[in-house]
């Protein structure tokens, strides 16, 4: 028989919390800033129950989130999203495997840098476990400035998420 109690390391609470932050940075052909866009984005529900699976051992535990998509649609993120809507295939802007950086004790960032191929305006990003456009695999989701892309700009989207 299990006891009811829970016990805790003094100091500790047995908790922890994650938070998802999104950066954008766009550019044109010459490197000068046009916008930046930052701030705390929207875990998902399925999000959360990614986190769970690999903190677990769970079913999906061997799947890194680290794929960055973006859309042009202008609806609000929600944690009921399992996709972001209306995501981007063409124009280099499709999505793409990121760059994972450790920056401390519980936090890393994800980090792409898209070039436009064509004409192509951005508005959302989103952080995905798959690379497979068909597959729900949505950890969070965030708006940024409208980005109204050119042949040779560039977006550095940069997600950082802290566990404390």
């Amino acid at each position: 028989e299990l006891a009811q109690d829970v016990y805790t390391v003094e100091g500790q609470s047995g908790e922890f919390s994650v938070e998802v932050h999104m950066k954008a940075v766009h550019r044109d052909s010459d490197g000068k800033i046009l916008a930046i866009s930052e701030h705390a984005g929207v875990l998902t529900t399925i999000g959360k129950n990614y986190i769970e699976d690999q903190l677990g051992g769970g079913a999906n535990a061997t799947a890194e989130a680290v794929y960055i998509s973006l859309s042009n649609d202008g609806t609000a993120p929600s944690a009921a999203w399992t996709e972001i809507p209306s995501e981007i295939t063409t124009n280099g802007l499709g999505r793409a495997l990121g760059s994972y950086t450790s920056t401390g004790d519980g936090v890393w960032t994800i980090d792409k840098t898209f070039t436009a191929t064509g004409t192509q305006s951005v508005q959302l990003a989103g952080l995905e476990w798959d690379n497979n456009l068909s597959n729900s695999a949505l950890l969070c989701a965030d708006q940024m400035t409208s980005a109204s892309m050119e042949n040779g700009d560039t977006l550095e989207v940069t997600w950082t998420i802290t566990v404390t």
